[in-house]
């Protein structure tokens, strides 16, 4: 599971998703890993739900895609959340995960920490 985590990490994060954060929860009693993404507008969401569609073969629209504010794809043990930054602060899934004290598996992704420590030389 964790190297599916790493892989879906990884993609999100070649596809320039800012703000990522997954937390292990039990959603209808099974383990799932849940992404949560911030995408810069509802166009841009719509473009990477298109690009996950593709590249994952996903048949069905994902929930949310028609708006493109908040796109959920499941994926039976990987769920992604991909939210314009309004939405996401206004529903704000961290605060409410965190209170259910639910793992936070990945805190900082290694990729965002190279960028971070790059970008302040």
């Amino acid at each position: 599971m964790e190297d599916l985590v790493n892989n879906f990490q990884q993609y999100l994060t070649d596809h320039k998703c800012k703000d990522l954060a997954v937390f292990k929860t039990s959603i209808c009693g099974k383990m799932s890993s849940v992404f949560l993404v911030s995408v810069a507008n509802a166009l841009e969401n719509k473009k990477l739900a298109d690009q996950i569609m593709k590249d994952f073969s996903f048949d069905d629209v994902p929930e949310g895609y028609n708006k493109g504010e908040w796109i959920v794809f499941d994926f039976d043990d990987i769920i992604i959340n991909s939210f314009i930054p309004s939405v996401r602060e206004k529903y704000s899934l961290e605060k409410l995960w965190q209170k259910e004290k639910v793992e936070n598996i990945l805190k900082e992704f290694p990729a965002e920490k190279k960028r971070n420590k790059s970008s302040k030389k």
